[in-house]
């Protein structure tokens, strides 16, 4: 009985500190993103998401090679990619605890276009606390996370963030085009 309510104790205690320190470890929607730094694949320079807070929103996808759900979600992101880039959003996709020779030929082979970061042994992910792959991560300009799920967030949500950031032009509504000659917007007939 004496061993039982030790256990007991030991348990809630173990439950309740390990809630309190995850809460601020910003990984939550709401909270502020974890700072990293990881070395990218296209150069020997590394990305840390520090540069872009009070700048532009980031796009953080966990992937790996094996995952057929990560592989579905290329495409989408790339076309995320095309869409946004220009309009200020980063997008890096974070491969996790694989082979630089395995990712850059698996990079190469599925066209990818935005910036893949190594986590060669799990540190930013463990941090962000990644079970499952994909995980995808949307911060906006001032570093707070503002969506986290297994599916990309969709763009409406993507569209929420950029008009609001620094440096970025708002979005080109279907309804006017751009006179390139002038540079002025006219209304669609």
């Amino acid at each position: 009985m004496k061993y039982k309510n030790i256990f007991l104790i030991l348990t809630f205690n173990f439950l309740l500190f390990s809630c309190l320190y995850s809460a601020d470890l910003g990984i939550d929607v709401g909270n502020k993103t974890i700072d990293f730094s990881l070395n990218k694949l296209s150069s020997t320079t590394s990305f840390k998401i520090s540069e872009y807070i009070n700048k532009k929103p980031v796009l953080i996808n966990f992937f790996a090679t094996w995952c057929p759900y990560c592989v579905q979600e290329i495409p989408e992101l790339n076309r995320f990619y095309k869409e946004y880039n220009d309009k200020g959003l980063i997008i890096v996709s974070i491969n996790i605890q694989e082979k630089y020779k395995k990712v850059e030929s698996f990079a190469k082979a599925k066209k990818i276009l935005y910036e893949v970061l190594f986590d060669s042994n799990a540190e930013v992910s463990n941090k962000f606390k990644v079970y499952g792959i994909p995980t995808n991560i949307l911060v906006d300009s001032k570093g707070i996370i503002v969506f986290r799920g297994n599916n990309l967030p969709e763009e409406k949500e993507i569209e929420k963030i950029l008009p609001k950031q620094k440096n970025v032009k708002p979005l080109k509504k279907k309804s006017q085009e751009i006179d390139a000659s002038q540079g002025k917007t006219k209304k669609k007939k």
